[in-house]
């Protein structure tokens, strides 16, 4: 038998890749299948990386070439967060390179001395925390959503639900035994660790969801599919000419028997975070040379600004009252209103916090889950308490 010291090293870059991308894919599943968000971030390191040193054998792979790589990422403009996390992702595949024997141990080991980006000692990119969202900013957003999506904000305000939690909001997963209920989300984002989390749901954030009560309790109360089906009955109550027999022929006629695209049963964090993106944008509207013109997508818009103007674009987005669009800050300002009233010990658990040494709720994205604990998990003065 081989040895680690009389192996043939003779695997490359894609090939390693190849292999724990197989890997990947099974492993970075929710219980329900669906798989996580750290998918798309192994495809896009792996793309660079890939085209950097595909062919090269993986036990040639060093901390220069790992340097290499992470110059193109600072090229690309990407941030100094996301690049020392995705260089961290390329770390990872090498581990499960060496944990399956197809890459030597060493090989880890130098990758490992490459150290992270330090903030003001790089040309990466900055990027300002997500704060949370002022009562006002949001108050002037809402006119600009669809109601489903409206209720969605309020509901996170009133909560701290996360953006995923509220999307995925049904009856059956409520107790409404007491007069909080008790909401246990099937997916959040710390279940595979082991750790449980339950956000109770006072009387005003009820009378939000009321409207949206679905029939069937298995479905969720805020459904795309029923939104396009308000907003199709919505533009055929308001008609200015009667609907005549020809107009039903025709609507037959041209309506596809197998569209592409058809609405989804329930929002994702990604669609619910683009209604909210299409809101601010209608409420905080860019300067005319900046804004997107009429009919231009968005890919074509953001290559048609230069680097300053997309600089500027960046500068609107982090002011006060021009929001970058993000579904997570509802969420923040509700556990700022608790933190102000109660302090960070009532802010921590209503964002599913547990360590009382935790950063300032409400200055990053990332939350840890944590179980329900006897303290107050409302938003906005709305909760109860769990246990």
């Amino acid at each position: 038998m081989a040895t680690p010291s009389t192996r043939a090293w003779d695997i490359t870059v894609n090939e390693l890749l190849l292999g724990f991308w197989r890997f990947a894919d099974g492993h970075y599943r929710r219980a329900d299948g669906s798989p996580t968000n750290e998918l798309p971030q192994f495809a896009q390191t792996f793309r660079l990386l890939r085209h950097l040193y595909g062919h090269t054998p993986a036990n040639e792979f060093g901390p220069l070439a790992l340097k290499a790589v992470r110059e193109q990422m600072i090229a690309a403009g990407w941030s100094r967060k996301l690049i020392n996390q995705r260089v961290g992702r390329i770390r990872r595949a090498f581990k499960w390179g060496v944990e399956n024997e197809l890459v030597p141990p060493a090989v880890l080991q130098a990758l490992a001395a490459v150290g992270g980006l330090q903030a003001g000692r790089t040309a990466a990119r900055e990027t300002a925390p997500v704060e949370p969202a002022n009562d006002a900013m949001v108050d002037a957003t809402l006119p600009f959503l669809r109601p489903a999506v409206r209720t969605m904000v309020r509901v996170q305000r009133l909560t701290g639900m996360r953006p995923g939690e509220v999307c995925q909001l049904r009856p059956a997963d409520l107790d409404t035994a007491g007069p909080v209920w008790k909401f246990t989300p099937a997916q959040y984002k710390t279940k595979h660790r082991g750790k449980a989390r339950i956000v109770t749901i006072g009387p005003k954030a009820q009378a939000e969801l009321a409207a949206f009560t679905p029939a069937d309790p298995t479905d969720y109360f805020f459904s795309p599919r029923r939104v396009v089906a308000d907003l199709h009955a919505e533009r055929t109550a308001g008609r200015q000419t009667p609907l005549y027999r020809s107009h039903l022929a025709r609507n037959r006629t041209v309506r596809k028997t197998k569209p592409a695209r058809v609405p989804s049963a329930k929002y994702t964090v990604t669609s619910y975070g683009r209604a909210v993106g299409r809101a601010c944008e209608k409420a905080f509207p860019l300067p005319a040379p900046l804004a997107r013109r009429k009919g231009e997508t968005e890919s074509a818009w953001w290559t048609r600004l230069t680097e300053e103007q997309k600089q500027e674009v960046e500068s609107w987005r982090q002011a006060p009252l021009a929001p970058e669009p993000t579904a997570a800050r509802p969420r923040h300002a509700g556990a700022a209103a608790v933190r102000t009233r109660s302090g960070a010990g009532g802010a921590r658990p209503q964002q599913g916090r547990r360590d009382p040494g935790v950063r300032r709720a409400g200055s990053d994205a990332r939350h840890e889950g944590e179980s329900g604990n006897g303290l107050m998990v409302a938003g906005n003065g709305d909760g109860g308490r769990v246990g």
